[in-house]
This record gives C-alpha cells, structure tokens and sequence, in this order.
C-alpha cells in the first residue's frame, strides 16, 4: 500500500509540499553551477610558518565567490621550468608541504576554484628556503672516472642521501681544475672553476624522489689540460658532502730521461710510476703536448723520431690505469743537436726511355752526421716537388720510373736521406721525354683534282693496325695551304682554320683490328693543293701512305 494511503487528506498535502520543497532544493546547486561564470577573487600572498628542513606550512587570506570556493591550488615552481600542484578544500586557506629538501628554495603561487569550475587569478608569489641540515653529514658521493686519455674524459658521480627524508629537488655542485672543462651537453652550468647541475625527481617522475640511504647518478663528459684530477668540494644544495671510494689516479713516472738526442730523433727511458686505485695499464708519451704513439715492446721507454735539428722539444710521459685515469705527466725539454745533411747525390742518368718509363742512375751521396738509409726520387712540376720512389737502403743508386705518360717531359732530381731523417741537396736535374706509343692506324689520301682549277675530291682510308677493335673514332689533320672541305661523305665533317675532324657515323663507328674504313669529301682550294703531313686517330698519331 502506498505511504499517502495511510495518510490523512491534510497531512499528505503537506507530504507533497515537502517533497517539492525538497526536490527545488536539490537542483537549485546544479542550476546556479551553471549559470555561474564567474570567477572567484585572487586569494592573498601565502606566509610561512613551521619550516623545518624536508616542510613548511603555508598559510594565504581566502578569497571570495559569489556561489563559493570549493578548491585552493598550491602551485610550486620547479627548477625546470614547470609546476607540481597541491590542493585543499575551499574551506581550508593553509597546507604543509612536506617531502622538501634542506636548505633549496621554494616558490609557491595560490589559485581558487568555484564548483562551476571558475580559476582565480594567481596570488602574489612567495619565495621559502628550507632550513639547513644539521643532524650529520646530508650526503655523500663516489666519483667514478670511466675513461680518460688524449685530453678527454668520461666520468660518474654517485649521490647518497644521507638525511630522514626524500629529495625531489637538489643541486650537485663540485670544483673541476683551471684546464678542466664539461661539455655544454651534459647540462651543468659553470661559475669559474665550480660546475653545478640541478635535479628534479618528483613522485610522479620516473623513478621517484632520491630516498633516504639511496643513490642516484650523474655522468658527464669534458676535456682537460694536463693532469685529468678528480673533482672536489662537493656540495649538495651547499651542504658538504663526504667522499668515498674516491678512484686514486697513477702516480710519476720516475726518471725521466733522454737516453739517445740525434739530429732527428730522441730516445726517452723512465721508472715505473706508483700504482692508484687500479694497476697501470701503459703509458702516454706527448710531444709539445701532442700524443706521440711509440713503436716497440719497451714498456718504459721510447723513441720519438721525425724531429727537427736544432729544435727544443718538450716530452711528458704519464701512466694510465685499466680505467683510462690518467696521472700526473713527467716533462723535460731537450735541443735536438744541428745536424751535417748528407752530401747532394750525383746528377742522374736516364737511360731506357720508352713511352711510359725509364730508369734514372746516380753517383752515391756521403753521410753527415747520421747514416745513410737510401734515396728520395722526385718529379718536378716547376719548383714543386713530388716524392715519386724511395730507394731500399743506402746501397741501390738506380731507380725504375713507370706509369709515365707518353710523348711527356719530365724532370727528376734525387735527395739522401739519412737515420735521423735528414735530406741532403738535391741533385742535378734529370730532364727527358718519353717515347711517342705506338702507331696503331694508317691512313691513304689519295686527291683528284678537277679541272676548274680550284676544286678538289679527297678519299682517305682509315685502317686499324692495332690489336684492339676501334669503338668509335675521330680523325684530325690539318691543311696546310687554306684548303677547306665542302661536302663529305660517311663521316661527320667540320672545319676551324685549317683544322679538320672526321667522325664516325653510327654504321660505321667499329673498326675491327685489320680492318678499314672509307670516308672522303669535296673540296676547294686557292691554286694549290699540298695534301695534309700528319693525321690522328682518337689523338694518337697514325701513319701515312
């Protein structure tokens, strides 16, 4: 049975109006949610109040709405740029922040929201620093070197947080030496000789807020100068932080010494260095700074050739460990004595030309200072000289030229060289050119004259005298008293000045070893008619009959 049944007649209309009532009020929210559109007043700057080192409770005049504040949004500014959002109930105008670090400052901003879904303008920003820790050391670090040589390194910073509480925001800071340098793309930022880099871990990035007793780490990359030290006075948001397991790089060589100092060459020896952290894997030999790759087994010593005479030179030596950490170098300068070159060799002779070669032979040189080790032949191109060939020793005088060009000139002279790297003088100067190739066409002109006195019919028979077939072909001669071609036949005929070409038509463009082929035309002349002297096929001279 109904509930109104069992009602009397005036307390079921005052059953109805209650329900009525009721159901206004229920929608009258939704209704002016709405039609609501604006929107709360900004609240008031935020002040501070309980800061400890890892929170801070914030505290901001309400604002105002027309219908109601239903959220506050507490917004913080990170160090990248972003923001991370906290929230209370529009009734509560303060929050404590928690999970902070020691000593980082913080910026917060306040926004209203109404339950039409209304933003307030920002209120004033306030700017909070954490207090310092001070039960203990915060953190720790380990640097850990993973290759270092030749002016580059590679390394990794491990970060331990030593404190109660979990990092979202820190800043790594460490001093580097005067030639140390990080590259721009591992994002520290440089004040003088000290690096810093900030981090952002929140707990809805990756792998969340830095623990308390865990470890997160840096790597980076950079040159230096000298000796590649590790870095010191690390500081996590200025708070100092212990070091462990600092890697130790290899100690000096000892001893360093040149045991050998010629005119082109000098032969170091040094003592073994102290071991670090790790056992020493080899060493480096620079140059006036430059890495020099020794040749040998020596593993404590070297010889560095290709120098100057009369020359200073500073040589470092320096250990490197199985890691690539390298130590401090060991220098010392030492003058490559002058040095007597060896005399100039004798002027060459050049014997068996032939179209793509020829041998040179010279008198001997006599060693200066060092001893001989043989003889430097170059080709001349007007001052400039081009190393063609190097003798085996001191006793070979002679030299075979080959894949020379023929009907070329050339010219060759000869220097000594001796052990200490030394040239002597050059020699005289050779000059000669190579042999015409030989003739692999033969062509027959035979002219008819005809009988006005000053036209002409040519026929020419190219023939191949090779032992390759002809593909494709350009005949050339000239005329030697003006004469000028008219019209021709089975040829591409043209004519500048008293130059002719003939070129095949597509018929006749082979020509097989043995074989021929006839071309000719008409022509005209001033009164004499001398045929050409020369003709060439493709550029090589050919034979007349």
């Amino acid at each position: 049975m109904p509930i109104s049944d069992l009602l009397s007649r005036p307390l079921r209309a005052l059953f109805a109006l209650a329900v009525t009532a009721a159901m206004l009020l229920m929608a009258a929210p939704a209704a002016d949610a709405a039609t609501d559109t604006a929107a709360p007043t900004a609240p008031g700057a935020p002040t501070f109040t309980q800061v400890t080192p890892f929170a801070v409770t914030l505290t901001w005049p309400p604002s105002t709405d027309d219908v109601g504040v239903s959220d506050y949004l507490v917004r913080r500014v990170l160090p990248t740029g972003g923001t991370w959002t906290d929230g209370t109930p529009g009734t509560t105008n303060t929050i404590t922040i928690r999970d902070l670090t020691p000593n980082n400052e913080y910026t917060f901003t306040i926004l209203a929201t109404d339950a039409a879904g209304n933003t307030s303008a920002a209120s004033p920003a306030a700017t909070v620093r954490t207090l310092r820790y001070t039960a203990g050391a915060m953190c720790s670090v380990t640097y850990r070197p993973t290759s270092s040589g030749s002016g580059s390194f590679f390394a990794q910073v491990d970060m331990t947080n030593l404190t109660e509480g979990p990092w979202q925001e820190w800043t790594l800071a460490f001093t580097l030496a005067s030639g140390q340098q990080i590259a721009p793309e591992w994002g520290f930022r440089q004040n003088g000789t000290r690096w810093s880099q900030t981090f952002v871990w929140l707990w809805s990035s990756g792998a969340g807020p830095l623990q308390p007793g865990g470890t997160r780490s840096t790597t980076f990359a950079g040159t230096y100068a000298g000796s590649n030290a590790p870095p010191t006075e690390y500081a996590i948001n200025d708070h100092p932080c212990t070091v462990t397991g600092v890697a130790v790089p290899p100690g000096q060589p000892g001893n360093l010494t040149a045991t050998d100092v010629r005119p082109g060459s000098v032969s170091l020896s040094w003592t073994a260095a102290t071991p670090g952290s790790r056992p020493i894997s080899g060493y480096e030999v620079l140059v006036d700074g430059y890495r020099y790759t020794c040749v040998g087994v020596n593993p404590l010593g070297c010889l560095v050739s290709g120098l100057s005479p009369a020359t200073g030179y500073a040589f470092s030596v320096r250990a490197v460990d199985t890691a690539g950490l390298v130590g401090a170098a060991s220098t010392i300068v030492v003058r490559t004595p002058a040095a007597t070159p060896p005399t100039a060799p004798g002027g060459p002779a050049v014997s068996g030309i032939t179209a793509t070669g020829a041998t040179l032979t010279w008198a001997p040189s006599t060693a200066g200072t060092s001893p001989l080790t043989g003889y430097v032949v170059y080709r001349l191109d007007g001052t400039t000289e081009t190393a063609v060939s190097v003798t085996p020793n001191a006793t070979t005088t002679t030299a075979t030229l080959t894949g020379l060009t023929p009907g070329t000139s050339y010219a060759f002279r000869v220097r000594a060289r001796d052990t200490s790297g030394v040239l002597s003088a050059p020699s005289p100067t050779a000059t000669f050119t190579t042999s015409a190739p030989p003739s692999t066409c033969k062509v027959a002109y035979a002219v008819s004259d005809w009988s006005n006195g000053s036209g002409f019919t040519a026929n020419l028979t190219v023939t191949n005298t090779g032992t390759s077939t002809v593909s494709g072909w350009t005949l050339r001669f000239g005329f030697p008293a003006g004469q000028r071609v008219v019209q021709g036949w089975n040829a591409t005929w043209a004519q500048t000045g008293s130059d002719v070409t003939a070129t095949n038509l597509s018929w006749n463009a082979a020509i097989a070893p043995g074989a021929s082929t006839a071309i000719g035309f008409n022509g005209a002349h001033n009164g004499t008619n001398p045929g050409p002297a020369a003709f060439t096929l493709n550029g090589a001279a050919c034979t007349v009959s």
